[in-house]
């Protein structure tokens, strides 16, 4: 793995010292693996994998394949299945107000087809002024 993580550094133009803090270990726990005095821990490994998602694990840990990854991740974070799951939420809600919409302008057609007028608009302000209009001309 200390030949695969030099290939790495030197693909991305990383020094061990820029890798270390991108992914949040020691310094010395890179250098420590670069120099062969230690192996790779879980704890880097998956930091490593997190941090640079579309490095393929097979070739990091066994040498198997390329260095990336040609398919999509499949899996998602729990940070990103939340995020789909808030813009599904909010489309859905937005499906439902245009319908609600949809549905209140035609009863609003149907109430005009009768022989209703508007009487006034009142324009309300953010400054809690508001203004009143009194169409001139009544059906």
């Amino acid at each position: 793995m200390k030949n695969r993580l030099m290939e790495f550094l030197k693909t991305h133009n990383l020094t061990s010292t820029k890798l270390a803090d991108e992914i949040g270990v020691q310094r010395s726990s890179i250098s420590h693996i670069l120099s062969g005095r230690n192996k790779p821990s879980y704890d880097f490994i998956y930091k490593f994998l997190q941090y640079h998602k579309d490095i393929n694990p097979k070739w990091l840990i066994l040498g198997e394949g390329s260095m990336y990854t040609k398919e999509k991740q499949t899996s998602m974070s729990f940070e990103q299945q939340q995020e789909k799951s808030t813009l599904r939420e909010a489309a859905t809600k937005n499906e439902q107000t245009s319908e609600y919409r949809k549905s209140d302008s035609r009863e609003l057609k149907s109430k005009s087809d009768e022989s209703s007028y508007i009487a006034k608009i009142v324009i309300f302000y953010s400054d809690n002024h508001f203004e009143e209009y009194t169409p001139k001309d009544k059906k």
